[in-house]
């Protein structure tokens, strides 16, 4: 328990600096995005001049993108990968110090984004306005890059008929206690919107209870979002560091009571790698999970701003490929990208299975939902 709240409180770092973690807090809306002239040639010209680039992102990844990068415009790219709390802290003391050392981030933890970074001016959106007619409005401000799928699984090798779960109240039922795993959400603010998610769409979780058990919710709590996620925590679900702690649990062979999972759907790549059977749970009813955005941000005062540009240019071109070409999973906002033939679906398709995340509504409910977690959930 002492370990799980030290990293709750590294999770929550940034958080106190802009007092955002409240239910009645009002933050800014997000800033608009900024309209300018294009000329490629001038921006990777001037990119070149600058002569390198500095970038935190929560991927890996940033290391085989940055290589590419180099590799055709002669660029040097420091990338770093680093979580959303490291990267929050680091920008906000560069910024404040007026030493800023990062030029562009990458970045997942859209609530504290939108209402904080953006708003108080730490880092802006920048839209290439070559592919504005091929990146949705949604995607625009702030800027999404990469769409992935949080998405529940099992283990198809055992599972071999179907998926053992059909609809989320099944995860609350007794065969499942201590045998649902996730990532733990202390270190992972989106699962906070997720759950926020589920209390202000808690419609379809009531629809979802009368579906399987043919009688009316029953509770004490607010609305169906908040009794499903207690009796969710209280089935002693089990969380992991990361996902692909979490995928490898499941899907490991030779199992004959493996548990299920909640992770991202880039870890079925494993199950080549690593002789994994991690199958998605199509059809559960009433969604599959909650669709993970990453964005990608220019920092203020970034000391290469013009290779900065070029490098968000370029993730969003052709230097997607490490991200959504080379493995299953992942989505590129840039609609004329195709997905990767293995991502069961497009993301338009993927859209209608899983539920979307109001960023500003999740800061505002983070604190209360990250309580609930401490007290029916933590072991």
């Amino acid at each position: 328990m002492k370990k799980l709240i030290v990293l709750l409180l590294v999770c929550t770092l940034a958080l106190p600096l802009f007092a955002g973690g409240q239910r009645d807090a009002a933050p800014a809306p997000a800033a608009p995005v900024v309209e300018e002239e294009f000329d490629l040639e001038a921006l990777i010209e001037a990119a070149q001049a600058e002569g390198e680039l500095v970038a935190y992102f929560t991927s890996g990844r940033i290391d085989a993108v940055g290589n590419l990068f180099e590799e055709k415009y002669g660029i040097r790219v420091r990338g770093t990968k680093m979580g959303d709390p490291e990267q929050a802290e680091r920008v906000i003391r560069e910024v404040d110090a007026g030493n800023v050392q990062v030029d562009v981030i990458g970045f997942e933890d859209g609530p504290l984004l939108e209402t904080q970074l953006i708003p108080r001016g730490y880092v802006q959106s920048w839209v290439p306005p070559d592919l504005k007619d091929v990146i949705s409005e949604e995607d625009q401000n702030p800027l999404v890059f990469l769409w992935q799928p949080r998405i529940f699984g099992y283990n198809g090798e055992v599972y071999a008929d179907g998926s053992p779960v059909n609809n989320v109240w099944e995860l609350t039922e007794p065969q499942w206690k201590g045998k649902i795993l996730i990532r733990d959400p202390g270190l992972t603010p989106a699962h906070l919107g997720f759950f926020a998610s589920m209390i202000t769409n808690h419609q379809m979780l009531e629809q979802a209870y009368v579906d399987l058990y043919g009688r009316q919710l029953v509770t004490n709590e607010e609305n169906a979002g908040w009794e499903f996620l207690k009796r969710l925590f209280q089935n002693d679900i089990i969380s992991f560091r990361s996902d692909s702690d979490v995928g490898d649990a499941v899907g490991s062979a030779g199992q004959t009571d493996p548990p299920v999972g909640f992770y991202v759907l880039t870890k079925h790549r494993d199950n080549a790698a690593k002789n994994l059977s991690l199958t998605t749970m199509q059809g559960l009813q009433p969604f599959m999970g909650y669709a993970l955005p990453t964005y990608a941000l220019i920092v203020k005062d970034a000391p290469n701003p013009n290779a900065a540009k070029l490098f968000v240019h370029f993730i969003l071109t052709e230097g997607h490929y490490p991200w959504t070409g080379r493995d299953i999973g992942a989505f590129s906002s840039n609609r004329t990208i195709p997905p990767h033939p293995l991502n069961e679906g497009t993301w338009d398709e993927w859209t209608q299975k899983l539920l979307p995340v109001d960023n500003v509504q999740a800061m505002r409910m983070r604190q209360d939902i990250m309580d609930f977690w401490l007290e029916y959930g933590a072991n």
